[in-house]
């Protein structure tokens, strides 16, 4: 069974495209709006670790590397290392003058040692793996509406 998770998903914000954009930029204050971003620890201006947990009873730890914040394109984009190994990206554009669209797009491998690693990739983990993530982005997304709107 391959490790290999592909996610791509639409979500349509209630907030200005700046806003959420401004808002997705400060990783550090992600677990403030993202109740599955347990943790974000920076360690300079473009890396740093973050904890996360979802629905299932399982802490993921993932450094992030920044490759890419612009915001005239209305791309973020950062690779993953340890528990997650590959890249994920938020790509913005406006919807009208209060709402975005938010695109978002992730491969990823599971870089999980041992036997986690094996059941999680197995036949049976897998759809369980992605309606957790479903979950997850769900939450994520009420919660960037919110904190967009109070900036």
């Amino acid at each position: 069974m391959s490790r290999l998770f592909r996610f791509a998903s639409s979500h349509d914000i209630a907030a200005p495209r700046d806003a959420v954009f401004e808002v997705l930029r400060d990783a550090e204050r992600w677990p403030q709006w993202w109740p599955q971003i347990r943790s974000v620890t920076p360690y300079d201006d473009t890396h740093g670790r973050a904890e996360i947990r979802s629905v299932l009873p399982l802490t993921l730890r993932v450094e992030l590397s920044t490759e890419l914040v612009d915001a005239e394109s209305g791309v973020l984009r950062a690779t993953l290392a340890g528990d997650l190994v590959g890249w994920s990206q938020f790509a913005l554009r406006a919807s009208g003058p209060d709402r975005t669209i938010l695109d978002y797009t992730q491969e990823v491998r599971l870089g999980m040692p041992g036997m986690i690693g094996r059941l999680a990739s197995s036949a049976i983990a897998r759809p369980v793996l992605i309606a957790n993530h479903a979950a997850m982005m769900r939450s994520g997304m009420r919660g960037l509406a919110r904190a967009a709107l109070n900036l």
